[in-house]
């Protein structure tokens, strides 16, 4: 009866509730760290994969394009890149303008800006519709993105929206990530050649 009971509650929570709560378990991000996926469909230049990881200021990003994949890391004041094809790392001053972590930008307004809905549910996730509700301004915010929360977490699972130009998704998830799986470390690359641009 309690099992019964328990997933009787889970079902009966709201869009916005399953959405409160996967905010709240996302801002344990900002101590834990992260990691995701980032892929971005751009017309003419094809798909972008990024795997990214994030603990507080720091960073490491491996891209991979239609003819290019890189490694990339930084701190709060220091850019460093690993061309694979040339065998350069390339080292730089970190600029300010953009956040580093603004791939997860998306999930910022979904609480405020859209309207939830649910579209259906399984054992173990939600899937919830957000439209742009017209009282958001924001023109980075796409007009609709679909939503999908692990019931066992309240992560999300995949976020998959369509912008003007592209199309993007959001994929695994993850909290929790080491000091160095995000720190450079030139000794694991010994005969790269290194371009200092500081």
């Amino acid at each position: 009866a309690a099992l019964f009971l328990s997933g009787a509650a889970l079902s009966a929570q709201t869009p916005e509730e399953i959405v409160q709560k996967m905010i709240a378990e996302m801002d344990r991000g900002d101590t834990e760290g992260f990691s995701m996926d980032f892929n971005m469909k751009i017309p003419i230049v094809g798909t972008v994969y990024s795997h990214n990881m994030v603990l507080g200021d720091k960073m490491k990003t491996q891209l991979t394009g239609k003819d290019k994949s890189s490694t990339s890391w930084s701190d709060a004041t220091t850019k460093w890149t690993y061309d694979s094809r040339t065998g350069e790392i390339t080292i730089e001053n970190k600029t300010s303008s953009g956040s580093d972590n603004s791939d997860t930008k998306a999930f910022d307004n979904i609480a405020d800006g859209y309207r939830l809905t649910l579209k259906k549910e399984t054992a173990d996730a939600w899937y919830i519709v957000c439209k742009k509700l017209r009282s958001n301004k924001n023109k980075d915010d796409a007009r609709k993105m679909e939503l999908t929360v692990s019931k066992a977490t309240y992560l999300p699972i995949c976020l998959r929206a369509k912008a003007s130009l592209f199309t993007f998704s959001i994929e695994n998830y993850v909290l929790g990530v080491s000091e160095e799986s995000v720190t450079f470390d030139p000794a694991a690359y010994p005969g790269a050649t290194i371009i200092d641009k500081r």
